[in-house]
């Protein structure tokens, strides 16, 4: 059995709300990727096909269960 992690998408307005509520020092932008630094881990959101995704919720999960490997 795989496990596909959960995937949460955003469209650029609905990030840019979210990431508006945020203090500056905890976002690092790119042209294609937004890293939101969080006090139990960072959450990186890439575009695709014009939405932003994220794996952070599984990535979360998997951290606490002591996963590792390589990140986006």
């Amino acid at each position: 059995m795989t496990h596909t992690p959960p995937i949460l998408t955003l469209s650029e307005g609905a990030l840019s709300l979210f990431l508006g509520l945020l203090p500056k020092d905890r976002v690092s932008r790119g042209s294609d990727r937004i890293t939101v630094h969080a006090d139990v881990g960072d959450a990186v959101w890439i575009l695709r096909n014009g939405r932003w995704m994220t794996c952070a919720p599984g990535d979360d999960t998997a951290r606490r269960f002591g996963a590792s490997g390589t990140r986006h």
